[in-house]
């Protein structure tokens, strides 16, 4: 026999002395069941019915054949190390305790076998005893709140540029109509003013990305699609939000508020804290007659200003209130608080400022025809929107450091 054969022959023996090792088992506990059968018929009336002698003889027939089945295997030699380092089988052991030989001879209706093996299960994937607790869904990442697009107004487009003229200035020179002495007002010239113009394009940009995907796992997997549409979703309008704020208006970004807005400039001399430059910023707004209506703080900012107290040794806010519920508010402005604008810098304006131009919004395609997809049943899911934004007065936003 080759060794090839040997070893299919070993690997098919150790299989029986298994299962062999689970009926001799099972054959002990019904052989013990029909002894206390037999017992409980003694007690009652006296004797054991020939059906019940029938099936205790027959149970002990089949289970001495079991025995020797095993112990043949044994002497062929089917475990898989050597008897010497080897613990006895389970059937083993019972063929040669005390508890059985009782049995046998009918001085015990029941025998029991200690043994010291332990049952137990491992740890993690694949374990065969205990099925795992699968729970539904995807646990994801926290998505950011996005807030910057509902600031401003929004229309649509049907066009890949949008143009608008902004006025550059306006001279006033509006007055009474007066000639050389005051009681002479006809026949004079009035006094002119002067206005002047610009044009300004916004070109729509595209943003977009896609995932790829097998045909199959999307079938099989009732939930990854809606999941994949709504991440990619996601994606792209955190991107958006972060192009409508800081976008450079190069490499066909967004022209952001930040990038045209007007530089924050002191306007008061006594300045403390980031209240103080902030209240500062709005009066600048003011004074070129305009009226914010919000401002845009990152989150350690806004905690810093929560988190001001009156003086070291007085346990007051300045600002923050632990029980209010009311949402954050500085010098009558809401407070927009969002990690999409960096720490450190402020943006305050007004929604009249600037719109936002959707040429095409936000949507979900998946397709086939990508690459050498149709060949591999493979899906590209893309998820694309077009739009622009016009800011029409780059006064009505200011922006600093604190």
């Amino acid at each position: 026999m080759t060794i090839e054969n040997q070893i299919a022959d070993h690997a098919d023996s150790v299989l029986e002395v298994k299962k062999l090792e689970s009926l001799i088992v099972e054959k002990f506990e019904a052989i013990s069941s029909a002894y206390e059968k037999a017992n409980g018929q003694l007690k009652e009336v006296g004797a054991v019915s020939q059906e019940t002698k029938s099936a205790v003889e027959k149970l002990t027939t089949e289970y001495d054949a079991l025995c020797d089945r095993m112990q043949q295997l044994e002497q062929k030699g089917a475990a898989v190390v050597s008897s010497e380092e080897r613990a006895e089988s389970l059937g083993a052991q019972f063929v040669k305790s005390e508890a059985y030989t009782d049995l046998r001879s009918g001085r015990t209706s029941r025998a029991r076998l200690e043994t010291k093996t332990a049952i137990i299960n491992a740890t993690g994937q694949n374990q065969p005893l205990v099925q795992s607790d699968r729970l539904p869904g995807i646990a994801t990442t926290p998505e950011r709140l996005l807030t910057i697009r509902d600031l401003l107004p929004a229309s649509t487009t049907s066009s890949n540029l949008v143009e608008y003229t902004r006025e550059s200035s306006f001279t006033n020179n509006a007055g009474p109509q007066i000639g050389g002495s005051p009681e002479q007002y006809e026949n004079v010239t009035k006094p002119e003013s002067a206005i002047t113009f610009s044009l300004v394009s916004a070109p729509v940009i595209t943003l977009a990305h896609f995932i790829p995907a097998s045909k199959q796992v999307l079938e099989d997997s009732a939930s990854l699609e809606s999941h994949i549409n709504q991440r990619l979703t996601y994606g792209l309008k955190l991107k958006e939000e972060t192009q409508l704020l800081s976008g450079t208006g190069s490499n066909h970004e967004l022209n952001g508020l930040i990038t045209q807005a007007t530089a924050y400039s002191v306007q008061s001399p006594q300045l403390t804290n980031e209240i103080d430059i902030l209240r500062d910023a709005i009066k600048q707004a003011h004074v070129a007659e305009y009226r914010p209506d919000f401002m845009v703080l990152n989150p350690s900012d806004w905690y810093d200003i929560e988190t001001r107290k009156v003086g070291a040794a007085d346990d007051r806010y300045v600002v923050g209130n632990p029980a209010s519920l009311m949402q954050p508010q500085l010098w009558g402005l809401p407070v927009v608080v969002t990690n999409s604008i960096s720490a450190g810098t402020f943006l305050i304006g007004s929604r009249m400022g600037a719109e936002i131009k959707d040429r095409q919004q936000a949507a979900v395609e998946m397709s086939l025809e990508d690459s050498t997809n149709f060949q591999k049943n493979m899906v590209t899911i893309r998820a694309e929107e077009r739009l622009t934004l016009c800011v029409y007065r780059t006064e009505a936003f200011i922006t600093g450091s604190l």
